[in-house]
């Protein structure tokens, strides 16, 4: 079974968001600046160049400054979304089998958990980040708009997935999170008639 519904955002989605970050000025002087420092000082050992250190550390120092300010801005405009009752997307699962498919490259992990002719399909590194899965039942959210994941809250005991042939192909178009028509015994064809490029 797959249920489907929506709610607010919380603090604990924001904190997922903002894991490991602190604020926009500790993490440029915390962080980037002796990181910039530390490299221009080995550059300079290497080339004996002042310009080559100042360059190469100055544009580390910018790449950084960049990052960080999209973060906080996109942090703040999730924080202004907490008062969307539609701003998470929850998907309810009680699976009946879970199936480890092929990835693509590094695109890994992909799993795909069935039940009752639906299945849910999670793809990407993200899923290394998730405790105590997979599992059997669990509740996954993610933002409504961007439909990328925020955070998996697993309710059952971690287990290991069935190995399989099924593939994860080139022409597929989809997204970390895909649900659509599926069984185990037909999943390649099932994923290929909904992921792949003439998919409707």
């Amino acid at each position: 079974m797959i249920r489907t519904s929506y709610r607010f955002a919380d603090e604990l989605d924001l904190k997922a968001m903002g894991r490991s970050r602190g604020s926009l000025v500790s993490n440029l002087f915390l962080v980037s600046l002796p990181l910039c420092a530390v490299v221009s000082a080995v550059v300079y050992v290497v080339s004996r160049s002042i310009v080559a250190a100042g360059l190469i550390s100055g544009g580390l120092l910018v790449a950084s400054a960049v990052s960080n300010v999209r973060f906080f801005k996109e942090y703040k405009r999730r924080q202004r979304l907490c008062e969307d009752p539609q701003s998470v997307e929850v998907f309810e699962v009680e699976a009946s089998r879970v199936i480890d498919v092929e990835h693509l490259g590094s695109n890994g992990p992909a799993l795909c958990f069935i039940t009752g002719g639906e299945a849910l399909l999670l793809v990407g590194q993200w899923l290394l980040e998730q405790q105590s899965f997979p599992s059997m039942t669990f509740r996954l959210s993610r933002w409504s708009d961007t439909k990328k994941p925020i955070r998996i809250e697993s309710a059952g005991a971690e287990i290991i997935p069935e190995p399989s042939n099924v593939q994860l192909r080139g022409n597929y178009k989809m997204s970390d999170v895909e649900l659509f028509d599926a069984s185990a015994e037909t999943l390649q064809q099932d994923m290929d008639r909904a992921l792949g490029r003439n998919a409707v």
